[in-house]
């Protein structure tokens, strides 16, 4: 593919990041008493279309194996990174290892502080201790699948746009729904 064409984007999968998740994935990967996530949820309200974004038959989730794919960098197609997509119990799934102070992270290069993602500070002790630095309007961290099927991840963060049109396919992005996937074509 020429990466300096334009991209022929198919679907879009989103996920509209709560503040409570935004702790969790920038604090400290280890809490007194245990517990907390580490990942970024799937709710079972979107696993479905989430399977179908990755190409994957619907199943019984409790069944589904760790499914990784390997994501562009929205603007920068020459680094790439994996996404990994793992079940969780009540018919959930999750986007896993994305504590940047994990041992093991594994965030997605499109979602760090490099590229402009938010970060709060390492010693962040509570949601709202994270809030402030939690964009006002949002954060949706979002991966394009494109009609070749290859994968680009990026994030967008902030109100939506005013100069955009409710038939910009993007429009749903900014909504107040938790995710889902949005058909570009």
């Amino acid at each position: 593919m020429n990466m300096t064409n334009k991209l022929n984007i198919n679907r879009i999968w989103w996920r509209n990041v709560q503040p409570g998740e935004f702790y969790n994935i920038e604090r400290y990967y280890r809490i007194q008493g245990g517990g907390g996530s580490l990942y970024i949820e799937i709710p079972s309200s979107i696993v479905p279309a989430t399977l179908d974004f990755l190409g994957v038959a619907a199943t019984d989730v409790n069944s589904l194996p760790v499914i990784t794919i390997q994501a562009h960098v929205i603007g920068q197609p020459g680094i790439s990174g994996p996404i990994e997509f793992q079940r969780k119990a009540g018919g959930r799934m999750r986007i896993a290892r994305q504590n940047r102070q994990q041992p093991q992270s594994q965030r997605h290069p499109s979602w760090t502080s490099t590229r402009g993602f938010p970060t709060a500070p390492d010693g962040v002790c509570s949601t709202e201790d994270a809030r402030p630095y939690f964009p006002e309007g949002g954060l949706r961290i979002y991966i394009a699948k494109t009609i070749e099927g290859d994968y680009y991840a990026g994030f967008t963060k902030g109100p939506r746009p005013t100069c955009m049109v409710e038939t910009d396919p993007m429009w749903d992005l900014f909504g107040n729904d938790v995710g889902g996937v949005i058909h570009a074509n």
